[in-house]
């Protein structure tokens, strides 16, 4: 159909829900389970445990007694079963209860008064009142009440958090789609849909980004079908396993600048940086071999020197076991991996970039695997992020207003707008541009106070790795008066930046998106650590590589063994937790290229960074 999704992880979905649910038992399916009679129900945004106990007029204890894990947090699309035995009947008699997302819906009964109520719900009369603000004391039999599904003094506050939701899909409207349509093709309703995405009232607008709650299981595996199938038409997969794997390992080891790097080691001296980044490379990726042995996995190493010269590398392509890989990883220079991208393609093989580089290089290869996030997929993370944890904040962007920028700067505040229609933000529909102008001005403090606020937090987003301007920036930001409350987001070069002063990145709870960050408190890393220093008698160089090595040679190593070359079709459910971070590959978003889609926000405080997500 040409539609592309993408599939967000690690999202509170907390909204209002799509449709009213009747309490009547008629409208759920039972179920026996070890003699037992249940209701099934399953979860939708905006709801709690304690709103699912009231419309069945059910105990909550009785609920997580039959529902394992559910005191500690509902997902949405979850089936929670409900005991029929548990269910007061004479209470279900007498009141008529439906839930809209965080909001129960109760009739009101004879002789009901909002004080009887607030003490059904275990809720404040002004709670009432702030829900229903033409409700009197004196209310009228067969009027719906509105009351807080997350408020109650009767149970505990676990019970009463939002179901949240660790996967939705964005869909961008195609020509031709409707609202009729779209709530056709996902089995919603068109309420649900526009409760959602609001600006659907208005009709489904051509190349307009929808969010699409998925809602069940059964849901997710049916786009997780839908996007195997969909690989399978655009890239030539060969289904079984092999005894053995052929992988090919392109360096750039730099051997013309090093007269004897065997003799430069044992004197002490330091090598090309190169050189030294390859061999970090090759040793990081040895031990990872090593460990996958001992799994079971039988690997066919084979180590060619690749640098820049786009000849001699043409010259290694010809060589006729080259075709026989089953994977490449490597090169690492711009111009030499285009060439073996362009190959790959023709040859269908698989092949793994260390590096992130310019979209160019990618977008056209459906067998190439980038293990560094991209700087598009970490924008709209970051982006995704501050919407949703800093709703009730002020969110500015700081426009650096460089040319070379604006493709980062329309890429956030395109994802950033996206996000905030769902989680809207109490101080702007739209994210405010400001300038480092407004920083300059004839009086002493600059026209940048029009912009901020006391009662709050000043988000204040730099989507720019320009050093010069972001040093400035920071200056200026931390003389700010202390009575406007600030924090700065910024972007990965960011960690390299020295000449920023530390007390402002702390002053300033400074946040940066990366796409990978090694731990040393990990276990996974102190582990690898202690084997690295065992094997090779020293410690992994600050280049970082022999970490990524490893990983990386770890994922695809035990994705081959697990899943053969299929192993594309699985990424759904392939990931590894890292020395370096985490490995969870997908599709790109702008290209045809699979892509690591883990980002990490580390945070300034204390003097130490630290990762918070």
């Amino acid at each position: 159909m040409g539609v592309r999704k993408t599939y967000l992880r690690s999202l509170w979905l907390i909204v209002f829900s799509f449709v009213a649910i009747a309490s009547s038992a008629q409208d759920y399916a039972t179920r026996t389970v070890n003699g037992a009679e249940y209701y099934v129900y399953y979860v939708e945004p905006g709801n709690t445990l304690f709103a699912i106990s009231k419309i069945f007029s059910v105990s909550v204890e009785a609920l997580v007694d039959a529902n394992e894990g559910a005191d500690k947090g509902l997902d949405i699309g979850r089936e929670i079963l409900v005991p029929i035995q548990s269910i007061n009947k004479k209470e279900a008699k007498k009141k008529e209860v439906k839930v809209e997302g965080d909001q129960l819906l109760h009739t009101v009964q004879k002789k009901e008064t909002l004080f009887s109520i607030s003490k059904v719900y275990g809720v404040s009369v002004n709670d009432l009142t702030e829900l229903n603000p033409h409700a009197s004391e004196k209310l009228a039999t067969g009027v719906i009440l509105r009351v807080p599904a997350v408020k109650s003094s009767t149970v505990k506050e676990i019970y009463l958090e939002p179901a949240r939701n660790d996967s939705f899909v964005v869909h961008q409207v195609q020509v031709g789609e409707t609202l009729f349509s779209l709530s056709k093709q996902y089995g919603l309703t068109q309420d649900s849909l526009v409760a959602v995405n609001p600006s659907l009232e208005l009709g489904a607008k051509n190349g307009q980004y929808i969010v699409i709650p998925a809602y069940t299981t059964e849901f997710v595996e049916q786009k997780v079908v839908q996007e195997r199938e969909r690989l399978r038409s655009d890239m030539n997969i060969p289904s079984g396993k092999s005894e053995k794997y052929k992988i090919a390992l392109m360096l750039p080891f730099e051997l013309e600048a090093n007269d004897s790097i065997e003799n430069a080691l044992m004197r002490g001296e330091n090598l090309f940086i190169l050189t030294e980044i390859a061999l970090e490379y090759y040793r990081g990726t040895i031990l990872a071999l090593d460990s996958l042995q001992k799994l079971g996995s039988n690997i066919d190493l084979h180590v060619y020197e690749i640098g820049d010269d786009i000849v001699a590398t043409g010259e290694t392509l010809k060589l006729p076991e080259i075709k026989e890989m089953d994977m490449i990883i490597g090169p690492m220079h711009k111009a030499s991996l285009a060439l073996v991208s362009d190959m790959a393609i023709r040859e269908q093989i698989y092949l793994v970039s260390p590096n992130s580089f310019a979209n160019e290089v990618f977008e056209d290869n459906p067998y190439l695997l980038r293990a560094s996030t991209s700087r598009e997929t970490m924008l709209r993370y970051l982006a995704n992020f501050v919407a949703i944890n800093h709703t009730g904040d002020n969110v500015l962007m700081l426009n650096s207003e460089f040319p070379k920028e604006w493709p980062m700067r329309r890429e956030f505040v395109k994802n950033y707008n996206l996000a905030a229609s769902t989680f809207s933000n109490a101080y702007s529909d739209s994210l405010r541009s400001i300038t480092k102008e407004l920083f300059d001005s004839e009086n002493e403090k600059g026209r940048i106070y029009e912009f901020l606020r006391k009662d709050t937090t000043n988000i204040i987003i730099v989507p720019s790795n320009d050093l010069a301007f972001v040093s400035e920036m920071m200056t200026k930001i931390a003389i700010i008066d202390d009575e406007y409350p600030i924090q700065v987001y910024g972007l990965d070069k960011w960690i390299n930046y020295e000449n920023i002063e530390v007390d402002y990145k702390n002053k300033l709870n400074l946040r940066i998106v990366v796409p990978s960050y090694v731990d040393y408190e990990e276990k996974n890393t102190i582990e690898f650590l202690k084997e690295y220093r065992e094997y090779y008698g020293m410690e992994p160089s600050s280049f970082g590589y022999g970490f990524k090595a490893y990983d990386l040679m770890l994922f695809f190593g035990k994705a081959l063994l697990a899943e053969g070359l299929a192993f594309p079709l699985e990424f759904s459910t392939l990931k590894l937790d890292g020395t370096a971070g985490s490995y969870r590959f997908g599709k790109s978003t702008t290209g045809k290229e699979f892509e690591n889609k883990q980002s990490y926000i580390l945070e300034y405080k204390d003097f130490e960074i630290r990762k918070i997500n």
